[in-house]
């Protein structure tokens, strides 16, 4: 997959306004938006995927908002927290009326400290740490536009209760914060509903054979959630069929199990039937989603995964929120207020950001592959609406759990 060219501006000419801000009091001046998104190694389909669908929304929604063209500068973080950082303390100084990203969690919790100390108004792809949640409380400069990292995991526990009946559960997730967060919240939410999750299997991110991991499910188990994402999605598919679990034992996931980004990948036998609980799942049947899965299916010969959505949805809530400001960008907190008090109809669903933690009120939906017009698709099955983050949760039970599982394996 093609790297995208990173976009070189002159930053400097413009200077700085309060916490770093760009000047904007200029007529025609810049909207400098600040884009860390991991463009090589590891996460950068993930990476590419997210800037195309910000990039479709820019086309959409606008480039330019009274008078001030956005101009937007992609910083490659290749999925490394110090990079990140230094890369952030760089542009920051520089001038930067909006910080979008980063992508990676670890990412994430490495920058939300500086930014939140500079006042920049950040909007991070996900909520999945202690770190942004109590930064974002006490600053108010940050939110997730995205989802909180348990979100689909809660709702995906409560369908897999009450409406599939299944008592017991074995999680499958990978070894680190993020597969602690999805596995723990699934775990809290199915446990407090009175189900029992009997077996807990976790890969190490330098695993590179997933099929000892796989071999250790039970058959007595009444279906596998799985936490798994690029590779290790493609691998532990591949590897569920191969030991024979494919039909005989339902299998449920995270997002990004058979997210776009990787369902091209998989072999389609594997694939078809496998179900997710999602933030977005492309076949979603809304006039909104209809137009940005055909707008994009045009630009990129792709089907949009989640991360496209993510990405478009960014730059459908700052054009909108600048929108709101009448040309006035000099204020970072006013920048910032408006950027989460923007309520939209995007395509996964209406979607606003909840004062408490900062991260969406939005559409959760469970997803099933299906072969559409000989294509593989994501399907809903299933649509909880408007859910808050935590969940069927009260919210002191979600915290409580959301702050112990960021930070190691959910008890």
């Amino acid at each position: 997959m093609a790297v995208a060219t990173l976009v070189a501006l002159s930053l400097g000419a413009c200077g700085e306004g309060p916490g770093g801000g760009a000047d904007t009091s200029e007529p025609g001046s810049p909207i400098k938006v600040a884009f860390e998104v991991p463009l090589t190694g590891a996460f950068a389909a993930n990476g590419l995927n997210q800037k195309n669908g910000f990039e479709l929304g820019l086309d959409t929604f606008g480039r330019e908002v009274d008078g001030h063209p956005i101009e937007v500068r992609y910083i490659d973080t290749k999925g490394d927290p110090a990079t990140a950082l230094t890369s952030a303390r760089q542009i920051v100084q520089e001038g930067v009326t909006v910080f979008q990203g980063p992508l990676v969690s670890s990412e994430s919790a490495a920058v939300t400290p500086y930014l939140a100390q500079q006042k920049v108004p950040v909007d991070d792809l996900t909520l999945c740490s202690e770190v942004q949640l109590d930064s974002w409380q006490k600053n108010g400069n940050g939110y997730s536009s995205g989802w909180s990292c348990d979100h689909p995991a809660l709702m995906a526990a409560q369908w897999a209760y009450e409406d599939m009946g299944w008592r017991n559960i074995t999680i499958a997730a990978q070894d680190f914060s993020f597969g602690w967060e999805v596995a723990g919240g699934f775990k809290a939410a199915f446990e407090s509903l009175g189900g029992t999750v009997d077996q807990a299997i976790w890969v190490p991110l330098n695993a590179t054979d997933v099929s000892s991991y796989v071999s250790q499910i039970s058959q007595d188990t009444d279906a596998v959630y799985a936490e798994m994402s690029g590779v290790f999605a493609v691998r532990f598919i591949d590897a569920y069929k191969s030991y024979g679990l494919t039909g005989a034992i339902p299998l449920v996931g995270i997002t990004q199990l058979t997210d776009q980004s990787v369902l091209p990948q998989l072999n389609r036998d594997a694939a078809l039937g496998v179900m997710t609980g999602a933030q977005y799942c492309d076949g979603i049947d809304t006039p909104e989603n209809e137009e940005f899965v055909a707008a994009y299916k045009e630009k990129f010969d792709l089907y949009p995964g989640y991360y496209s959505d993510a990405g478009y949805v960014k730059a459908q809530i700052m054009v909108e929120a600048l929108k709101s400001l009448d040309g006035d960008y000099s204020d970072p907190e006013a920048i910032a207020e408006a950027l989460q008090s923007v309520n939209i109809e995007a395509p996964r669903g209406p979607v606003e950001i909840s004062d408490k933690t900062h991260s969406p009120v939005q559409n959760v939906y469970i997803c099933e592959v299906q072969e559409i017009d000989g294509d593989l698709r994501n399907v809903p099955i299933k649509t909880f609406e408007s859910v808050p983050p935590e969940g069927p949760l009260e919210y002191e039970e979600w915290e409580a759990h959301f702050r112990h599982d960021s930070a190691g394996r959910p008890e």
